[in-house]
């Protein structure tokens, strides 16, 4: 790919201002085709809030967002989505009683019908690890597990785009290192925006980072730069140190 060719995301001048505060000012970010990158900063500086500009969960004060060179500044949640971008945010998003199965064919029959629909739920199951669970009820399983289940009824859309916030959020230490196989396997064919915590996570995941710090983005790096880097860790800890 060369640098002329066309980000599948990009935002220009996006500013989010809440009354009189300014959450986020003059934010610039473009992720290439296929590119995984991770959102880092510490609490208010202002990476959740572009995230959920992103994801139309706010409209930006200023700025413009597109998507495969297409201004969607002005669409809904569901409007994005259908254009082929898979969000998932901290609140849950799946039916408790019904099967691992039967969600996935839900979220695939949202957008296909019939043998379609069925093809994209075995690929998903695949694709998930799922089959020991997928006679499960979602009531019943690991929150880890829940987690891969909203993963997989995702990506039964075949996004070219998936936004996610916090996926590691609440799983064990087991349940991190599987999700952490789980993305490279994603992004093998789909590029994803994270934001997230868990720095080993992040150190596992990422060849690129943008972090924020003030509403605005401070560096956007390969994410061992970014570990190694004092400043970066004196936003993160208060002192001159590096991220661990």
């Amino acid at each position: 790919m060369t640098d002329t060719a066309t980000p599948i995301l990009s935002t220009t001048n996006i500013g989010k201002q809440f009354g009189g505060v300014k959450a986020l000012e003059g934010i610039d970010f473009a992720l290439a085709e296929g590119e995984l990158r991770c959102l880092i900063g510490p609490n208010g500086a202002g990476k959740s809030t572009f995230f959920r500009c992103l994801t139309k969960q706010y409209q930006p004060t200023t700025g413009k967002v597109f998507f495969r060179g297409r201004n969607v500044s002005r669409l809904k949640t569901h409007e994005i989505a259908r254009l082929g971008i898979g969000i998932k945010t901290q609140v849950p998003n799946v039916f408790d009683g019904l099967t691992v199965r039967e969600n996935l064919h839900l979220a695939a029959s949202a957008r296909m019908s019939g043998h379609e629909a069925s093809t994209a739920c075995d690929e998903a199951i695949e694709r998930m690890a799922l089959q020991r669970i997928v006679h499960e009820r979602l009531d019943r399983l690991s929150h880890g597990q829940r987690q891969w289940v909203e993963l997989a009824m995702i990506i039964t859309s075949r996004p070219f785009l998936i936004l996610l916030d916090e996926p590691t959020a609440g799983m064990t230490s087991e349940e991190v290192g599987k999700t952490v196989e789980l993305i490279h396997e994603i992004n093998r064919d789909t590029a994803l925006v994270i934001v997230e915590h868990d720095m080993n996570f992040v150190r596992a995941i990422a060849r690129k980072v943008t972090v924020f710090h003030q509403g605005k983005i401070f560096a956007e790096e390969s994410a061992d730069e970014i570990m190694r880097d004092p400043k970066v860790g004196e936003i993160y800890l208060g002192k001159r140190n590096t991220v661990q």
